[in-house]
């Protein structure tokens, strides 16, 4: 059995000096629109219920984790949460 570790992954996101995010990685707001999308894509619902949009939602965290040291990482961040193209994250654990 693996131990999985206890701290939990934190992310801010601001623009400029304005905090637009911090939270939970994991609880990461992402657009509507996306959810909707991915959930056609994924699982051919258009009105996904609770069970669908989680499932959307950690399949797409995953899909960011993934890309958090390639060059694709900020603009799908950006096209996910809808946050702005000029915003700024930093991540920590705690």
């Amino acid at each position: 059995m693996f131990l999985r570790s206890k701290k939990k992954r934190y992310l801010t996101v601001t623009q400029n000096e304005t905090l637009l995010y911090e939270g939970l990685w994991n609880e990461l707001p992402l657009k509507e629109e996306v959810i909707l999308e991915k959930s056609i894509e994924f699982f051919n619902d258009r009105e996904p219920c609770v069970i669908h949009r989680s499932a959307v939602h950690m399949r797409l965290l995953a899909e960011l984790e993934q890309l958090f040291s390639s060059p694709d990482f900020h603009s799908r961040f950006c096209t996910y949460t809808g946050f702005p193209a000029d915003c700024r994250f930093s991540f920590s654990e705690k």
